[in-house]
C-alpha cells in the first residue's frame, strides 16, 4: 500500500499497565520486566529470563518477545542447591 507507514513504539511496562488498568480495572495486576525483577532478585537478568522460561516464577507471562513478571512475585529458590546451604569451594592454589 502506498502511503501508508508503520509506527511501533516500544511501551515500557509501567505504561502498558496504565493502560491496561483503564480499560480492565483491577483484574490485571502490575507486571515488571526480567531487568527490573533481575535488579530486585539481584540476579542476572539472563538468570531471570530462564527462571521465567522454566516455569519456575508463579504467572509471569510470554508478551511479544519479553516476559512480563508481577511486581509482587518473589524470587524462586535456587534448585541447584540440594541442601539448602550453599558452600562456596575455595580456590585452589596454582
Amino acid at each position: 500500500m502506498i502511503g501508508v507507514e508503520l509506527i511501533i513504539d516500544i511501551v515500557p511496562c509501567r505504561e502498558y499497565n496504565n493502560y491496561i488498568h483503564g480499560k480492565v480495572g483491577d483484574f490485571v495486576s502490575e507486571y515488571i520486566s526480567t531487568s527490573e525483577a533481575a535488579k530486585k532478585w539481584e540476579l542476572s537478568r539472563r538468570r531471570t529470563t530462564t527462571l521465567c522460561s522454566e516455569g519456575r516464577i508463579p504467572n509471569a507471562i510470554f508478551v511479544s518477545d519479553r516476559w512480563l513478571i508481577p511486581a509482587d512475585a518473589e524470587k524462586p529458590s535456587d534448585a541447584r542447591i540440594k541442601s539448602g546451604k550453599y558452600i562456596k569451594k575455595a580456590d585452589k592454589e596454582a
